[in-house]
């Protein structure tokens, strides 16, 4: 327990102060050390979700879409796995080294294989950007304990599973979520699918606007925003938007 409270602090320290590695830094925690990191985080989320979905066919989609984009992911050291947990919640998560798992409900609310690419594309593009991995890093730079990684396997793997406990419950920073869509983007075109397929999947989360204190308190980007930017990166004018944004609220 008290491993868990302090790697949360850590972690919280170096996210909210905006910590970042110079780029001469030493990247600490290896890949094997990431892979095996994302495997125990992944079994978290796989038993917090209630286990993996039985739906068949959801899950072949799924892995079918996911291999789309994780075939054209610009890192290639690690491998991508796609799964779905039996969760009514709305959510998908990356964990380091390659896991990605999306609940039922979102799978399922992604009705055409472009939204759906279009989610795990952003998922895989946290992993591609190796957020986790970073955060991992920074937070055992910040606060001086990386001798702890580099003393003993089992450490770093209870570290970097705390830390990632951590950026699971608070969420990526809105730089890191805005990176994410850019691979989204960049991944689900290249795949063969159209963009607006992205904005309807966006939409479908929600569009409602945070604002005051909330929004300067939120580490994730609006939605609407989100959209706008995919929106201008794909030329689609602003009738054709609100036409996909309504027409995905209609869905849901």
């Amino acid at each position: 327990m008290r491993i868990r409270i302090l790697l949360s602090t850590i972690v919280l320290t170096a996210l909210c102060c905006g910590f970042s590695l110079p780029a001469h830094s030493i990247m600490l925690v290896s890949r094997s050390q990431e892979v095996s990191i994302g495997k125990q985080v992944e079994a978290s989320m796989i038993k917090e979700y209630g286990g993996l979905s039985k739906d068949k066919a959801l899950t072949e989609r799924v892995a079918r879409v996911g291999k789309q984009v994780g075939q054209i992911s610009p890192r290639q050291d690690i491998t991508y796995t796609y799964k779905v947990v039996n969760s009514e919640e709305v959510n998908a998560f990356a964990a380091p080294g390659g896991p990605i798992v999306i609940t039922q409900r979102l799978a399922k609310m992604l009705k055409t294989d472009g939204e759906l690419a279009f989610v795990l594309a952003h998922e895989t593009g946290h992993i591609a950007a190796q957020h986790g991995r970073k955060a991992i890093n920074q937070a055992l730079i910040a606060q001086n304990v990386a001798a702890l990684l580099l003393r003993n396997s089992g450490d770093a793997m209870r570290i970097g599973a705390n830390v990632m406990y951590t950026l699971y419950t608070r969420g990526y920073s809105r730089d890191q979520e805005y990176e994410a869509d850019n691979y989204g983007y960049q991944l689900m075109t290249k795949a063969g699918y159209n963009a607006e397929q992205g904005i309807k999947a966006l939409a479908k989360l929600g569009i409602k606007r945070t604002s005051g204190v909330d929004k300067y308190l939120s580490t994730h980007p609006d939605i609407p925003d989100r959209i706008d930017r995919i929106a201008k990166m794909s030329n689609i004018p602003d009738d054709r938007k609100k036409e996909l944004i309504d027409k995905a609220q209609a869905e849901k």
